[in-house]
């Protein structure tokens, strides 16, 4: 609703530029976040619907914003449950950013054990060892407690990840007050990558 409105407000300012960004922006998002025919899709898939977001966020957030994204050859084609980035960009935005700020996002093959890494870093507040242990809680934990938690959105993707991929994925957490959080997402690779091959986003 709030990309809506920002849509609203560009098109009465004359805006047509930004208005075709955004909108450009919207629908692939507005696509995956509806479609039940996947469970699965393309790491390279989820980070363009990631950029998507990024895209819309940017332009709502101004100057305010940064992102930088980085898919390491070979990765693109590699699965990963969809829409599990989206929530944890958003936490990052959310709660992790200051006046400004950046997000990078990062992806890496480990050949020697076959597994994916996704992280999402950002450079703002960090979290004290306190809310990092209540992100570590079971989710569903104080669930009831009407208290804003940081980490309900980041529980519940690591929940969905344990769940899938029935306890051979992971989700850890690094951050240190003051100086950011970085969220690893671990994942078993499908297939051997060859470290020559190189593939496109999609």
């Amino acid at each position: 609703y709030n990309t809506l409105d920002s849509i609203t407000w560009m098109a009465e300012w004359g805006k047509n530029k930004e208005v075709v960004t955004m909108t450009s922006s919207l629908a692939p998002l507005l696509r995956r976040t509806i479609s039940n025919e996947q469970e699965q899709v393309t790491i390279g898939e989820e980070l363009d619907c990631t950029e998507a977001y990024l895209t819309i966020q940017k332009m709502r957030y101004k100057d305010k914003l940064e992102y930088e994204i980085e898919l390491e050859d070979g990765i693109g084609r590699e699965k990963i449950v969809k829409l599990v980035l989206q929530p944890l960009v958003e936490n990052a935005i959310r709660y992790g950013l200051g006046e400004e700020g950046k997000i990078a996002i990062q992806t890496f093959f480990d050949k020697k054990r076959n597994l994916v890494a996704v992280t999402i870093e950002d450079f703002g507040h960090g979290l004290s060892q306190k809310e990092i242990d209540e992100i570590n809680e079971p989710f569903g934990y104080r669930w009831n407690t009407g208290k804003e938690n940081r980490g309900i959105g980041i529980r519940y993707v690591k929940a969905m990840l344990s769940t899938f991929y029935q306890g051979n994925a992971d989700l850890f957490v690094n951050s240190k007050r003051g100086t950011g959080t970085k969220i690893t997402i671990i994942l078993p690779a499908a297939k051997e990558v060859d470290e020559h091959e190189c593939f496109d986003r999609r």
